[in-house]
């Protein structure tokens, strides 16, 4: 089993970084992290991301961000979260170092199941243009997630697959599928993972991206 799960993220990551198609756009995403707890049911996570792009499509971008969670119990979680981006566009007419802010809450179901467990998460952001080209948007998000043990190993993969529902308009409707796996090493969190997304309506555009992330 670890070696077939090696292999497709082998697989995958080859036939996804391997297109380059201008409708395609490749990401590579790497995250630092520090968590801690506020209380028994509330924790706190700062974090910054900067996200490469590796292609003709988008920009990079430097994200900071900031979680609050509460356990409500071990079935509910609520989620805050604020988050800041800095756009680094060097395409075009109009270059330049752009700003964009973000919030989103969102409560998170966990079921227990006779193998593994599955996460529902219904997410609402909204997000404001500071500077840059772009316009605001209020978007909703439905995601699910399983977890898979695997006896005897410590990567065990998380499937995920969410809908994403920008101004609440079936026309700007985009599609997740990924997977992805973490561990702790010596009490730091090491994350990887991959999602494929698509545009449902509006665009034959679609994103490869791989992530890596280290929360302490």
């Amino acid at each position: 089993m670890r070696n077939k799960l090696l292999a497709l993220g082998l697989f995958v990551s080859a036939l996804a970084f391997g297109q380059t198609d201008s409708s395609v756009a490749n990401h590579v995403w790497a995250k630092v992290g520090y968590k801690t707890k506020l209380s028994k049911q509330v924790s706190l996570t700062t974090s910054g991301q900067y996200r490469a792009k590796y292609s003709i499509e988008d920009h990079d971008q430097w994200l900071t961000n900031i979680e609050l969670e509460k356990e409500l119990s071990k079935k509910w979680d609520l989620g805050l979260e604020l988050r800041h981006y800095f756009i680094f566009d060097n395409q075009g007419g109009n270059q330049g170092t752009f700003q964009r802010f973000r919030t989103q809450i969102n409560a998170q179901r966990h079921i227990q199941l006779p193998l593994g467990e599955l996460h529902f998460r219904y997410a609402i952001q909204q997000r404001w243009i500071i500077s840059g080209s772009g316009s605001n948007e209020l978007v909703s998000r439905l995601r699910g997630e399983y977890d898979l043990p695997i006896k005897n190993f410590k990567w065990d993969p998380t499937f995920q697959a969410e809908l994403l529902n920008g101004s609440f308009t079936e026309s700007n409707q985009s599609l997740r599928l990924g997977i992805g796996t973490s561990n702790k090493i010596g009490g730091i969190k090491l994350q990887f993972g991959y999602f494929y997304q698509r545009d449902l309506y509006t665009t034959n555009m679609y994103r490869n991206v791989l992530q890596m992330g280290v929360r302490f």
